[in-house]
């Protein structure tokens, strides 16, 4: 299982993103217990509703539970923007989150050889910018990279997804808990499977 510092160290994706001693130096924060409540209660803007709607903060627990890194950027009562990334061999998924009525989801293409940057992507295969409920169904219905009809031609990232450095301190990160690291994939590999057999 490792400790904390060697967990964040494998889970981190981006070069520009805390490491583990950096964390403990005070530049970031490594959470455990960061969960949707905290994005209910933000102040990113809502669109002029104070709460959001039950079933975007479904969807939102459904991207937790399908093993997400989660990044709050800028003070845990009041961020800036708030991001999760789930790594595929060769491929990124993101979510960002400025406004609760408009977000963006995306698979960013991760080559081995050069990290890709989460918080300033410059290519995408697949992106979907629009209202909380249809991006958050199509991020976590979206084929896995493997699937013969998954996109994989490049085009420029859309210009929401780029963070600056000064948004995203102070950076708060979760990890997805021992046994979640995984799930996305086991999870639409199945799904794939089911929908293949019918």
């Amino acid at each position: 299982m490792g400790s904390l510092r060697t967990r964040a160290r494998k889970s981190i994706h981006v070069p520009h993103s805390p490491t583990a001693e950096q964390v403990h130096r005070g530049i970031g924060t490594v959470e455990g217990d960061w969960r949707p409540g905290i994005i209910a209660s933000s102040s990113l803007r809502v669109g002029g509703e104070v709460g959001l709607p039950s079933e975007v903060e479904q969807l939102l627990r459904a991207v937790v539970a399908d093993g997400f890194v989660l990044y709050c950027c800028g003070p845990r009562n009041a961020p800036r923007a708030l991001v999760a990334s789930y790594s595929w061999d060769g491929y990124l998924d993101l979510l960002t989150i400025r406004r609760f009525d408009r977000i963006i989801t995306a698979r960013v293409p991760d080559p081995k050889h050069n990290r890709v940057d989460a918080f300033a992507p410059h290519l995408v295969v697949w992106a979907y910018e629009g209202p909380p409920e249809p991006a958050l169904r199509a991020l976590l219905g979206l084929v896995p990279p493997h699937h013969p009809h998954a996109p994989t031609n490049p085009y420029p990232a859309p210009a929401g997804l780029q963070i600056s450095r000064a948004e995203q301190r102070p950076l708060t990160i979760q990890l997805p808990p021992p046994g979640r690291a995984g799930y996305r994939a086991a999870r639409l590999s199945a799904q794939t499977t089911e929908t293949s057999q019918k």
